[in-house]
């Protein structure tokens, strides 16, 4: 199992929120050090110097391929691994380096 921070669709009433069924929630968390921008109608968090609240599953590996393809790894973002603001380890999607 892997914390993974989300932000955008994924989140609770967000429009992929089902790729997240059968997790657990924790509590919310806030990483620094990145930026939300709108990225062809979707949000996608850049390096920058600001910071970005989100909401935190506990994810079972076989769940990531379904999530990186929903993702558009590596083409669109890229997963990638931080600390939060708590000290919490996490994935997240980011822009992936050809966006940034």
């Amino acid at each position: 199992m892997k914390r993974l921070f989300v932000y955008g669709s994924l989140k609770i009433n967000g429009s992929a929120h089902h790729l997240l069924k059968g997790t657990n929630r924790d509590s919310d968390g806030i990483v620094d050090g990145f930026v939300l921008i709108d990225y062809q109608g979707y949000p996608m968090l850049q390096w920058g110097d600001g910071s970005v609240t989100g909401e935190i599953y506990w994810v079972p590996d076989p769940c990531l391929p379904d999530l990186d393809a929903w993702e558009e790894v590596p083409e669109v973002y890229q997963r990638s691994s931080a600390t939060l603001r708590d000290g919490r380890s996490v994935w997240l999607y980011e822009a992936a380096p050809r966006i940034n």
